[in-house]
């Protein structure tokens, strides 16, 4: 069969001219594969719609087949076709022009044919001066067998389709429920921030509150120690009296539990001896009336004992036990109010101490610190009191006399 093909080529007759064919003159069996490589689906319908006289029905099969019809014989709808197809393929007509031999066109035509570019090669080499019935067979025969290619890619390329479509819906579905997780995710994570932003003002505004504060007690405190230069000194000299304090009731502790362990056998072992003679009290000072003494300390079963003492003098009485059972700011009220103060540093607090010695001091307030807590030891500090009050009045007369 080969050896009869390459005869029927060597004997094929070799066309001569330039003149190209025209859509007529091809023959019968061309005219379907142009039309529907050609011509576009779309083109066809509007061809048909404006050369044919339809019926409204056809489909698009029919309207083909009617265009391949009248593409057999020079009329209007011929003439039609053979216009479009030279506007739309004029590129490729002008590139097969350069091909001058049947072998050159045949070359050209599979190197189109292989590059996938069908439709402007066909027309451009079936209408060429130089393709002969010989070349026009193997052309038309290749199409065909595209044709069916091109039919079995396409049912391929439908059942991957509809695969990818499937595929793609289940895609587009998962995307979906990703998104809705993405988008609920970013709403939290804004809650969540709009959240901390507002923690952090209230955290920031705290900040600079707290910042003022401690920048006003820095500068009060600068100001106490501009005002008090020796608050160090004081503090220190505070420390070591309360440590004396703390010593000096730790051995009256420790004398008076001797004192009670040696008693008895004391007693039993001297001889009877008459009473001591009564001690001789001071008498009580009278210039003291109408003044406000505050006694601060002292033992709480001698409290009526003091407060008979400072009465008889015709003053009035306070007292505060020194931090035991009342507290040390019920302390300042007290100070205020009184014009002489009586301080037993055996029974009160440091810090009652150190409240009653800064207020006297700052105050100018008269002041009798009794080491002893007992009523002769008030009686001698009221007296002590009074010497200080009579000594204080010629001072006083004399600051206030006119210059002579």
């Amino acid at each position: 069969m080969a050896e009869a093909c390459c005869a029927a080529h060597a004997a094929a007759p070799v066309t001569t001219g330039s003149r190209r064919r025209r859509l007529w003159e091809l023959g019968s069996h061309a005219h379907c594969p142009v039309i529907g490589v050609c011509v576009p689906l779309e083109r066809v319908r509007v061809l048909a719609k404006k050369l044919l006289v339809l019926q409204g029905d056809e489909d698009d099969y029919t309207l083909h087949c009617s265009l391949v019809t009248a593409a057999a014989r020079r009329n209007a709808v011929a003439e039609a076709l053979q216009k479009d197809l030279e506007q739309r393929f004029t590129l490729d007509v002008r590139a097969a022009a350069q091909a001058k031999c049947r072998d050159s066109l045949m070359a050209w035509w599979r190197g189109r044919a292989a590059q996938g570019e069908i439709a402007g090669a066909l027309w451009a080499t079936l209408t060429h001066a130089r393709c002969d019935e010989w070349l026009e067979m193997r052309v038309l025969g290749q199409v065909h067998m595209l044709q069916h290619q091109v039919g079995a890619a396409q049912r391929v390329d439908l059942v991957a389709h509809r695969e990818l479509a499937a595929e793609h819906q289940a895609l587009a579905r998962d995307y979906a429920e990703v998104q809705q997780r993405v988008t609920a995710w970013s709403l939290e994570r804004a809650r969540e921030q709009q959240a901390w932003e507002r923690e952090r003002m209230q955290q920031r505004a705290a900040l600079i509150a707290l910042q003022t504060q401690l920048a006003q007690a820095q500068e009060q405190l600068q100001h106490w120690r501009a005002a008090q230069p020796d608050l160090p000194e004081r503090e220190q000299l505070r420390e070591r009296l309360a440590e004396q304090v703390e010593r000096n009731q730790a051995l009256q502790r420790e004398v008076n539990r001797l004192a009670s362990r040696n008693a008895p056998a004391t007693e039993a072992a001297a001889e009877p001896v008459p009473p001591p003679a009564p001690a001789v009290l001071p008498a009580l000072p009278t210039r003291l009336e109408h003044r406000v003494v505050l006694c601060v300390g002292g033992r709480g079963g001698s409290v009526p004992q003091y407060r008979q003492a400072v009465e008889g003098c015709g003053a009035q009485f306070l007292h505060h036990d020194g931090g035991e059972e009342h507290k040390p700011a019920q302390l300042e009220p007290q100070l205020a109010a009184a014009d002489l103060v009586i301080c037993q540093t055996g029974c009160i607090s440091h810090d009652a101490y150190w409240r009653v010695k800064d207020h006297c001091k700052r105050h100018h307030k008269r002041c009798v610190f009794v080491d002893k807590p007992s009523a002769s030891s008030l009686r001698r500090a009221l007296v002590s009191l009074e010497g200080e009050e009579a000594a204080a009045e010629p001072a006083l007369h004399g600051a206030q006399r006119p210059a002579g």
